[in-house]
């Protein structure tokens, strides 16, 4: 019997690094591993520097040019780069307050707001170029479009309509999302609700987002959805990072800070309040339009961009690691799956009722909650310094242990697996299997 065949669309594949990028890197290397032939249709990024870790042999990657803003943007980081001698391809670090990355923010800001869903739309034509090549020339037993970008739902609207693939939509973000512009958000409903009712099954990550999706769009056909969370990285080895500052409790905040759902602005302020000397933070990231909240305070490093697997050394070696809840109570970031797989302490700073990442942080004993308000923090900063002080604030690694084996992406993938088979069999039979 023919092993299946999958093709994932994905704009959001390594070497790009982000929240999807992460997930469907982990997922197709360990579908792979159970024999699934892996085909990816993917934009090319040439400016960005080569993902660490290969893929497995059984995963295809089919390369297409990002469209013309994206494109050329990678040309000029290329050119700059070959310029400047020895910076890596596509490093902006450093670079973040130069006029032409200004430029380049404020055109992309422009085309967000004019292509839809956003500027990586551009890539729609000619990747649907090459879907429709790829369709003609495999027989795929499940078309799976990774969200976000929305421009893989088009594509994979687009799959099903002319050609009447099994279709699974991994939708990790809801289209019409708190932080999407207002004025169109009546839009991404409509399209939200019409790639829900095509897809032959969704893919979640919470069962919070489930009940939210079910309502906004009164469905009565529960059994589309399935719930495959994120998971927890598997450690390899990377060297010890030398940002850490002896003597001082560390504590580490890696990914992106937003202003309307993930502020640090509070963290910021409680700062200023202990003034303390003794704690030094670390910011991985593209953060730095929120350097100014941190201004005047010492022992704050904000060190740009960083890899997936430094960031993961980088975790392994703080104190204390910072996660700012978002204000929408229907996700669980990918962080906070890396987190937990350390032992660190986590100071997790709710940010709205309701947080599903609160239970995941009480079960293993390593998350203190509070709330994201100034005092609160200072107060539970204080508490934690003082356990730094006392020795007491320490690796749990009997937590790890168990954590990684309950929530390791092997784990996600064989969940992954079964519903790809299961749509098979729906779609041969019209029903599902016993």
């Amino acid at each position: 019997m023919r092993p299946l065949r999958v093709l994932l669309l994905a704009y959001e594949y390594p070497p790009i690094v982000a929240a999807q990028s992460l997930r469907w890197f982990y997922l197709a290397n360990e579908l792979a591993g159970m024999g699934v032939e892996i085909h990816v249709l993917c934009p090319s990024m040439p400016a960005l520097p080569d993902f660490p870790v290969p893929n497995h042999a059984l995963i295809v990657e089919h390369r297409v040019w990002a469209g013309p803003f994206i494109g050329f943007s990678q040309w000029l980081a290329m050119r700059g780069n070959q310029h400047e001698g020895g910076a890596e391809p596509g490093d902006m670090s450093g670079k973040c307050e130069s006029p032409l990355f200004r430029a380049y923010r404020a055109i992309r800001f422009v085309l967000d707001r004019v292509l839809y869903p956003d500027v990586r739309t551009e890539w729609y034509p000619f990747a649907r170029f090459r879907l429709a090549r790829l369709l003609r020339q495999y027989h795929f037993d499940a078309v799976i479009s990774s969200h976000e970008p929305g421009v893989d739902l088009l594509l994979g609207l687009w799959a099903k309509k002319h050609h009447d693939v099994r279709w699974i939509v991994d939708l990790a973000d809801p289209l019409c999302a708190p932080y999407s512009p207002k004025w169109r958000r009546w839009l991404d409903r409509w399209v939200e609700g019409k790639v829900i009712r095509l897809a032959d099954r969704v893919v979640l990550t919470t069962d919070h987002l489930r009940d939210l999706l079910v309502e906004r769009h009164s469905l009565t056909d529960g059994e589309k959805f399935a719930c495959i969370p994120q998971g927890a990285p598997t450690v390899r080895a990377s060297q010890a990072p030398a940002m850490l500052v002896p003597g001082k409790m560390n504590i580490v905040f890696t990914g992106n800070f937003y202003e309307a759902f993930r502020n640090p602005q509070h963290f910021a302020a409680a700062l200023k309040l202990l003034d303390s000397k003794e704690i030094a933070v670390t910011i991985a990231g593209d953060n730095v339009r929120f350097r100014p909240m941190f201004a005047g305070i010492a022992n704050v490093h904000f060190v740009g961009k960083m890899g997936h697997f430094e960031c993961l050394a980088l975790q392994r070696g703080a104190d204390l690691l910072l996660n700012i809840g978002n204000a929408q109570a229907f996700q669980i970031p990918g962080k906070i799956y890396e987190y937990l797989g350390t032992g660190r302490p986590i100071l997790h700073i709710r940010s709205a009722p309701g947080d599903p990442s609160e239970d995941l942080l009480l079960d293993t004993g390593l998350g203190q909650i509070v709330d994201n308000d100034m005092p609160a923090i200072a107060a539970a900063l204080n508490d934690l310094l003082g356990d730094w002080r006392d020795g007491v604030l320490k690796v749990a690694s009997a937590s790890v242990a168990k954590f990684v084996a309950e929530h390791s992406w092997t784990s996600r993938a064989r969940l992954l697996y079964d519903l790809i088979s299961e749509t098979t069999v729906m779609a041969r039979t019209g029903r599902k299997p016993e």
